[in-house]
């Protein structure tokens, strides 16, 4: 059972390195606005996510047969706790060493998307004010009567046909 528990551990961290590789070249598309190549790491990205989801379901089934199996262990228990119940201390060793990398990896994994975000926002803004160029939409230099800014839109585009 613990053994299940050790390989399962090392197939969430599999998945976590992938994604956290696919967050670099998410960044990376997202710099250069690439639509069409981030449609296709966020579509890989939700891949990823759906087989970490399923290590992860597998994880917590292993953990509660561990608790059934053992009275010290506890399905909400941390895994560090967890861990030092096992009567092998090799595996023990290797459960403590893939907690610590699982651990630095989603940390990596939710600073990169945070990074992330911040790219994506600022896209955003890129597209906006590129669509409101070619809008032709200004802001005027005065406020209308609630205290808000008076916007104006030039026809450039005829849509008529």
């Amino acid at each position: 059972m613990w053994q299940r528990l050790a390989s399962n551990l090392a197939t969430i961290i599999k998945y976590y390195q992938a994604l956290a590789e696919l967050n670099e070249e998410k960044r990376k598309v997202l710099t250069f606005v690439d639509m069409q190549g981030l449609d296709k790491v966020v579509h890989h990205e939700e891949k990823i996510i759906a087989d970490i989801n399923k290590a992860e379901e597998l994880r917590q089934q292993i953990v509660r047969e561990l608790a059934a199996a053992d009275v010290k262990i506890q399905p909400d228990m941390k895994l560090v706790q967890m861990s030092y119940q096992c009567p092998d201390n090799a595996l023990r060793e290797r459960l403590l060493r893939l907690h610590a990398m699982l651990d630095e990896l989603v940390k990596k994994v939710k600073q990169a998307s945070e990074n992330n975000e911040i790219l994506i926002v600022a896209a955003l803004n890129a597209v906006n004010f590129r669509l409101n160029k070619l809008g032709g939409v200004t802001v005027e230099n005065r406020y209308g009567s609630h205290g808000q800014e008076q916007v104006s839109h030039a026809r450039n585009l005829d849509f008529e046909a």
